[in-house]
């Protein structure tokens, strides 16, 4: 996709979700959830789009399994990893468990909205969960 972008540390809101990135353009990852390249699964979000355009995660559903994914982390090294599923998920039946639950090895989540635009919450109903596994 030729997304490149620091990732900025995210957190979870009280209601249990992810805080979304504060900024459009870059996206985030999980800080007090697995390092990408760790046993377990490591979750990155971006936005789709803003206000005034494309955001980050615009092109993520182009993914799909097979595709390559590398992550360059903090120390410089780089993590490959090789796209599984491609998924769409209402926000309101989110796969909880899927995304955040153990795996035996080092995984990658990518997340971003999808589906129909809500104008009465401003917000999209459905997220897409893109699921990897190091290559």
């Amino acid at each position: 996709l030729g997304v490149s972008s620091d990732l900025e540390h995210l957190g979870v809101r009280p209601d249990g979700t992810l805080a979304p990135p504060a900024d459009f353009a870059q996206a985030g990852w999980l800080a007090a959830g697995v390092e990408p390249g760790q046993p377990g699964p490591a979750v990155i979000a971006g936005h789709v789009d803003s206000r005034s355009g494309p955001a980050v995660f615009h092109a993520l559903g182009d993914l799909a399994p097979g595709d390559g994914i590398e992550v360059t982390r903090a120390d410089g090294s780089t993590v490959s990893f090789r796209v599984t599923e491609v998924a769409e998920h209402p926000k309101a039946a989110f796969p909880t468990e899927a995304v955040y639950g153990p795996v035996a090895g080092p995984e990658l989540r990518l997340i971003t909205c999808t589906g129909p635009f809500d104008e009465g919450t401003g917000h999209y109903v459905d997220n897409l969960v893109v699921f990897a596994t190091l290559a």
